[in-house]
């Protein structure tokens, strides 16, 4: 990794990166596993795998309810997780 500085400053995920390489270094194990919850908060930081997979469980959860209040005559919204809401408070 570079420096961690971009036209805009420092990126957002450097300060992980830079907790990760110091647990890499000063791992006294081979396999370094006691710096497996560096990287995945490095990993999750890059890629929102575990984030994009949380919003995925609560739209099919979402979609399951609409369609139950749907069958029942109920009302049920489904909400929208990717635009804000409009209207005023």
């Amino acid at each position: 990794m570079a420096s961690g500085m971009g036209y805009r400053g420092t990126n957002r995920c450097f300060p992980l990166w830079e907790d990760y390489q110091q647990c890499f270094f000063n791992s006294k194990e081979k396999k370094r596993a006691d710096c497996v919850p560096a990287a995945e908060d490095y990993l999750e930081c890059l890629h929102h795998f575990k984030e994009i997979s949380r919003v995925r469980a609560i739209q099919t959860v979402e979609r399951d309810n609409y369609n139950k209040s749907k069958a029942n005559g109920t009302d049920h919204k489904i909400i929208s997780l990717s635009t804000p809401s409009s209207g005023g408070a």
